[in-house]
């Protein structure tokens, strides 16, 4: 089990570089091409801009995984351990239900699209490119509801990520 899981970390960390490399190559050409006078690529800046969604997603999801997200935890900081215990799970609890909502409805706002058949940029379907959201969120609903059961103290974060 944990080989596959360090194959789908491997993945999603590959394809964030990817993107990321994707993203600098397709800019970089359009602001040469632009300067040398050609129009570049037409599907470029909406290519740019669904990239820049996936790039978004993809790292949250692996702040989530790193548990390295946005986080308003001052109170456990001052806490017993028992309390940030109890706290840890309350908020990854509220965490997996709030994303795992907003994925529901995300789901469904892409199946609308998908119906619609709009087309994005290359005979690229809108629904695919939005259909990472729902995915991200589900995958990040995911990963808080197992942080419930897993409690890693404060201290011994960094050396449960290497």
């Amino acid at each position: 089990m944990k080989v596959i899981i360090k194959f789908l970390h491997f993945l999603e960390d590959s394809t964030l570089v990817s993107l990321i490399a994707g993203l600098l190559l397709l800019s970089i050409t359009q602001i040469i091409l632009r300067n040398l006078g050609i129009a570049g690529f037409m599907w470029a800046d909406t290519a740019l801009r669904v990239a820049v969604l996936w790039l978004a997603i993809f790292g949250a999801m692996r702040a989530s995984r790193m548990r390295n997200h946005i986080a308003m935890d001052l109170v456990s900081h001052y806490a017993s351990l028992p309390i940030q215990k109890l706290l840890h799970r309350v908020v990854s609890l509220a965490c997996a239900g709030i994303c795992g909502i907003a994925a529901f409805y995300c789901w469904d706002f892409v199946l609308d699209e998908y119906t619609m058949g709009d087309i994005a940029f290359l005979n690229v379907p809108v629904w695919f490119t939005e259909s990472i959201i729902p995915f991200g969120l589900t995958v990040i609903a995911l990963r808080f509801f197992i942080q419930i059961f897993f409690f890693i103290p404060p201290s011994d974060e960094e050396s449960a990520t290497k």
